[in-house]
């Protein structure tokens, strides 16, 4: 047999292989644009606490929508108090050899064991053709549920749905936002770098490094790599322990029905993102800054005081209450290349 006869074989029987850990359907090996990476072959329908577990398996699947081919497990160690995530591998990372480790399949066996709490697994947003079916940020910190909280008012004020998860570690926070099919991770984070900006002149006083990134963390995938995960939410163990879950903000305590909240929630559909993202400013930073810009989404506007102090002494330090949460923003924006000092 032909070598290349020879390496078609070989790529039929792969093929083959990871079809039936997949389980895929003949309709869902069909091509269709910008989905063949997700779990999101139908909107996630109605279900509440009640529903059985391969029902809840299933709106999870349609709802955080994710790389099929791989996805990470997280590991701990008691011993030295250590602990992170990995792709997860045939054979586990300790007995790979040096041939290229093989992604094991995102399926619906592994949402299972990650929703009973025996796994917890990380999500890979970015899919084929850099798009993705959710924006989800990051915040962490003492001020973590502060800044959420911000961020979450400034994605009220522009109608754009968002819910609030508190992290595994009970301090961090994400706040997602799903959309009803793939949108451009471009589009997606200029929303989120928007909303970020709109945050920041309403808390005003609010510390950069509380807000950790977006996810999807890029515009573009660079490389061969899945990108940045974030740590999947309703993991088993976790929920017992009141993480991993999202708030009812009345309250800002979890839901009561995880399960009912979540398919309530309402969803942009791609096109309200790009319209969203092109009418929404983007943070300017450095010189670029020239003028304030108030927050839109509260009628809260204190105004600055009428003198404000500054010193040089090797840099230049402002008095953080001297100034207005716009202003404040402003001047964080414009000096960011100089590490200011408020």
């Amino acid at each position: 047999m032909p070598d290349h006869e020879r390496e078609i074989d070989a790529l039929r029987q792969e093929n083959a292989r990871l079809r039936r850990l997949l389980k895929l359907t003949d309709a869902e090996l069909t091509p269709t644009r910008g989905m063949q990476g997700a779990w999101f072959d139908q909107a996630p329908g109605s279900i509440d606490a009640h529903a059985p577990p391969e029902a809840k398996v299933a709106f999870y699947a349609a709802l955080f929508a994710a790389r099929r081919d791989v996805y990470a497990v997280r590991w701990e160690n008691e011993r030295h108090g250590t602990s992170g995530w990995v792709p997860a591998v045939e054979g586990g990372w300790r007995k790979r050899t040096s041939e290229a480790p093989r992604y094991l399949p995102l399926t619906p066996e592994v949402l299972a064991a990650h929703l009973s709490g025996k796994i917890h697994i990380g999500l890979y947003p970015m899919l084929a053709g850099n798009q993705t079916c959710w924006l989800a940020a990051d915040f962490d910190g003492t001020a973590a549920m502060l800044d959420a909280l911000a961020y979450l008012k400034a994605a009220r004020a522009v109608n754009a749905p968002a819910a609030l998860e508190i992290s595994r570690s009970g301090v961090g926070a994400h706040v997602w936002i799903f959309f009803t099919g793939p949108v451009g991770a471009a589009a997606a984070r200029k929303l989120g770098t928007a909303l970020v900006r709109e945050a920041i002149a309403i808390r005003g006083r609010m510390d950069l490094s509380c807000y950790d990134r977006l996810f999807p963390s890029q515009d573009v995938l660079p490389g061969r790599g899945p990108g940045n995960l974030i740590a999947a939410p309703l993991h088993g163990r976790s929920r017992q322990l009141g993480a991993t879950v999202f708030l009812d903000l009345a309250t800002l305590e979890p839901c009561v029905d995880q399960w009912e909240y979540l398919s309530t929630l309402d969803r942009l559909t791609p096109d309200q993102v790009d319209k969203l993202a092109a009418r929404l400013h983007e943070p300017q930073l450095g010189p670029r800054v020239t003028r304030t810009h108030p927050a839109q989404s509260t009628q809260t506007q204190p105004r600055s005081a009428p003198i404000v102090h500054v010193r040089l002494s090797g840099g230049v330090s402002i008095p953080a209450a001297e100034l207005s949460p716009a202003l404040y923003a402003a001047l964080k924006h414009a000096a960011s290349t100089y590490n200011p000092e408020f």
